[in-house]
């Protein structure tokens, strides 16, 4: 499949970067550190009910502790843009359990006076659960909901208006129009604290950048683009470029530096769903302006940003904090990955079809394939053997008014319907009940 195009190239070298390059909510560095630092400690709703409020405020204390500790490490590397990961606070906004985060208001006051210090920008990016365009009132209460929690987090840490809180649209519900129009409608709703930081962002699915922009500029929303995002999803524009000006204005209106994400498909996917996963690296930058802040999307996190400082000669990069992918670049394969055991389900449907005397012949073979974790050199004992083996089963099936009967004495079946009748369809219920079964298989049982 042929990637969009973003339009004319920039030449680094003429115009070199002047923005500021990050990453979202993990470091890889960090986390990997004895002890770990990392700012979504969360819990389940079980946990929480079992050990009282006071161990989801324990966590929210540490979270922001390495916050605090994440922005020193940034800063003494050169980077100065990240995502807040929003679990800082674990279920704050659940509708059964959700609680005041004031409680912490000294501790989020002491990280805005860091980022000011050291002059850095940090942002939210709500889950996509996050709703505003739903047909569903409650989905709709509910995002204003956590979105308030967000506002309430940013305005605690007196972060300025340049950290916002990005969403997508989301779903069309099958009238892309009617859904654009209950955003407006939501939106207008909304309290100012919110307004004053939500931003939008096209998706790889349904709303392109020429979906966004229009209501953008009429609602004096910004408007994030994902540069990745549109080249799956174009929206029918030809030369992205041409629209940077209009996109920049609507940060700059507001006095906003504008604010994109760039990301990379890995290697070897091709089809549009393939191509959604992130790269473990990019390997160049978007002809954006060069004072953009770009949030750099990929799986190695602030390795993707030091590889890029590495490669346009931005920043100084340490080299005690900084490793090569030696293992090679993450690659998009329908088989098993290493250090994982593949198990398939296969499900075999001979049906002759009988309609008014005529005879149609037709074979059915599906293949369902599940992939379940596994130690690299582990194998499966008798146990889990069998569990495999009763994934291969054979299926017939029928309609509600089909008959079945055996053919030529042997173990297919055929299938006599009235004139009209749909054509009979293998269900693969069985197969996917054998697939429940074996993906009991995990890397705790081997």
């Amino acid at each position: 499949m042929k990637s969009a195009s973003f339009g004319t190239a920039v030449s680094q070298k003429a115009r070199p970067f002047k923005g500021r390059l990050g990453y979202a909510c993990l470091n890889t560095i960090l986390r990997t550190q004895k002890p770990p630092v990392f700012c979504s400690r969360t819990c389940r709703l079980d946990t929480l009910k079992q050990k009282g409020l006071e161990y989801a405020k324990e966590l929210a204390l540490q979270n922001i502790s390495d916050l605090k500790t994440l922005i020193e490490w940034n800063e003494a590397n050169h980077i100065k843009f990240m995502r807040i990961s929003s679990d800082v606070f674990p279920l704050a906004s659940h509708d059964k359990v959700g609680y005041s985060i004031d409680f912490a208001s000294k501790e989020l006051a002491e990280i805005g006076k860091l980022r000011e210090k050291y002059d850095h920008r940090l942002t939210m990016h709500p889950g996509q659960y996050n709703q505003l365009a739903s047909p569903n009132k409650d989905v709709v209460r509910r995002t204003i909901v956590d979105l308030q929690h967000h506002a309430n987090m940013l305005n605690l840490m007196k972060l300025p208006p340049d950290s916002i809180m990005i969403i997508h649209m989301g779903g069309t519900y099958g009238d892309k129009e009617a859904a654009l129009q209950r955003f407006r409608e939501n939106y207008k709703t909304l309290p100012q604290d919110i307004k004053d930081r939500l931003v939008l962002e096209n998706d790889e699915i349904c709303y392109s950048v020429a979906d966004l922009l229009p209501i953008c500029q009429e609602l004096s929303i910004p408007l994030v683009l994902d540069w990745h995002h549109h080249s799956i999803n174009t929206g029918g524009i030809e030369n992205l470029v041409d629209l940077l000006p209009a996109i920049n204005e609507t940060w700059t209106r507001k006095g906003l530096r504008p604010k994109q994400h760039y990301s990379e498909s890995r290697k070897g996917a091709v089809t549009p769903m393939e191509r959604r996963a992130h790269s473990d690296r990019v390997k160049t930058l978007p002809p954006c302006e060069p004072d953009t802040d770009l949030m750099i999307e990929a799986k190695d996190k602030e390795q993707a940003v030091f590889f890029l400082y590495k490669l346009y000669d931005l920043f100084p990069v340490n080299q005690d904090v900084y490793y090569e992918n030696k293992q090679g670049e993450t690659k998009h394969t329908k088989r098993s990955k290493k250090g994982q055991a593949q198990v398939k389900a296969e499900v075999s449907v001979e049906a002759t079809v009988m309609e008014e005397g005529s005879i149609l012949k037709e074979d059915i073979k599906k293949k369902a394939t599940t992939i379940v974790n596994t130690n690299e050199d582990s194998v499966l004992d008798r146990k889990q053997a069998k569990r495999v083996k009763r994934a291969k089963v054979d299926v017939h099936t029928k309609a509600k008014d089909d008959v079945l009967a055996p053919v030529n004495g042997n173990d297919a079946q055929s299938v006599k319907r009235k004139k009209g009748s749909k054509k009979a369809t293998a269900s693969g219920t069985a197969a996917q009940s054998a697939l429940r079964r074996s993906n009991r298989i995990t890397s705790k049982s081997l």
